[in-house]
């Protein structure tokens, strides 16, 4: 590995950016770089040429400005806990650093990093990123279409929902939206707002569920890509938790999604379904 002056590393991570031609992985525990304003520049390129990025950050609730300021840019993140470590990949190499992606690091702290020479210290980033991480780079960054898939989506939902909670889900398509009922709540998801095509997605809570939630909110999950609220059905009507993503879809109907959303909306509808499964088990 060659060894990176503490004044070059920035740049170091900011040309992997540059010359990431299939995919970007920043793996920072902490994030503060909204008024970093060249790095945003080298993201926002990125997005510009189609690549994909995700970042890792720590998932500890003391870290809510980094989420916060991940949403705030649109850019997707993969939440792990007890992480420690810093690490820049693209498909070429890799550079390890002490460096979190902190404005502040920039211009306030003395770092040091190392940069791989050889396909064999790459390798060995990439299988730490697959056991550690549980981000296998040969697929996460894949963005199947229906037609590649040559299944339908929800069947794809379903697995993933029956694998993950261990046993068979049940899943309607009726007029525009999706019901799925996991045993333990029932769900709802379907396209709002023409105008802007947003999925939303519905859980049912009970009272006390519902109670503990507005009581304390910290005890909400977070879910990527979701806004959650509650809404009081006023001993009228159920109780719901509501999740709504964060930006609109070319998708007008859940019957006729999008090839290029389908792996978003089944990500989507997976993560807030399983999260409030977990959610409803905990309190």
């Amino acid at each position: 590995m060659k060894f990176i002056n503490p004044s070059e590393i920035s740049s170091k991570v900011m040309t992997l950016l540059d010359e990431s031609d299939e995919f970007a992985l920043l793996v920072s525990p902490y994030v503060k770089i909204l008024k970093w304003h060249k790095l945003l520049k080298k993201l926002e390129n990125l997005g510009n040429r189609n690549i994909p990025l995700v970042f890792v950050v720590r998932e500890d609730a003391g870290n809510a400005n980094s989420f916060d300021e991940l949403d705030k840019l649109g850019i997707s993140y993969e939440p792990r806990k007890n992480l420690h470590c810093k690490l820049y990949l693209n498909e070429k190499y890799g550079i390890v650093s002490s460096m979190n992606l902190l404005w502040s690091s920039e211009v306030n702290s003395l770092e040091l990093a190392y940069q791989t020479e050889t396909d064999q210290e790459y390798q060995e980033l990439i299988s730490f990123c697959k056991r550690y991480l549980e981000i296998d780079v040969n697929t996460f960054f894949q963005s199947p279409n229906q037609e590649q898939l040559g299944v339908d989506w929800r069947d794809l939902l379903y697995e993933t929902l029956t694998a993950s909670i261990g046993r068979p889900v049940k899943l309607n398509q009726k007029a525009g939206e999706l019901s799925i009922n996991t045993t333990r709540n029932n769900y709802t998801a379907f396209i709002w707002n023409s105008k802007i095509n947003r999925l939303r997605i519905s859980g049912i809570l009970t009272q006390r569920e519902f109670d503990a939630l507005q009581y304390d909110s910290r005890l909400l999950p977070r879910i990527k890509g979701l806004e959650l609220e509650l809404i009081d059905g006023k001993r009228r009507h159920y109780n719901t938790i509501w999740g709504t993503l964060d930006r609109s879809l070319n998708t007008r109907t859940l019957e006729e999604a999008d090839p290029n959303e389908v792996s978003l909306l089944s990500e989507s509808i997976a993560n807030f379904v399983l999260a409030i499964d977990e959610l409803k088990m905990s309190l």
